[in-house]
């Protein structure tokens, strides 16, 4: 289950820096993402679960990033087992960003492909 999931989330994130490729036809654009994934994972529950975060702004934001609960799936096979909701979300989730950013990335290589 954990590999599935963790076999969306890779798709979903490489996809997003396939459609970067793609769309800008520079390596440097792809690498440029990184920032913007850390700070997604910085301001997601990666550290400490939604519920136990005291700070109102950072409890928001991170019940607004898509990875926390990408990350809440994975936790929650870990500490409670088959939580059926929290791996539900995970995975659409992760089906969410992957058919997103497949489609990203399919339209970015039919206007490179047209250019060319």
């Amino acid at each position: 289950m954990i590999f599935v999931l963790s076999f969306l989330m890779t798709l979903g994130f490489g996809a997003i820096g396939s459609a970067a490729a793609l769309r800008t036809g520079s390596g440097e654009a792809v690498q440029g993402l990184f920032p913007l994934f850390f700070v997604l994972l910085f301001l997601s529950s990666m550290s400490l679960p939604r519920n136990l975060i005291q700070t109102d702004w950072f409890r928001e934001v991170a019940t607004w990033n898509p990875v926390s609960y990408l990350i809440e799936g994975v936790r929650s096979l870990i500490i409670t087992g088959w939580d059926g909701q929290a791996l539900g979300i995970a995975f659409a989730v992760a089906l969410t960003i992957g058919v997103s950013s497949v489609g990203l990335a399919s339209w970015a290589l039919g206007q490179r492909m047209a250019r060319t």
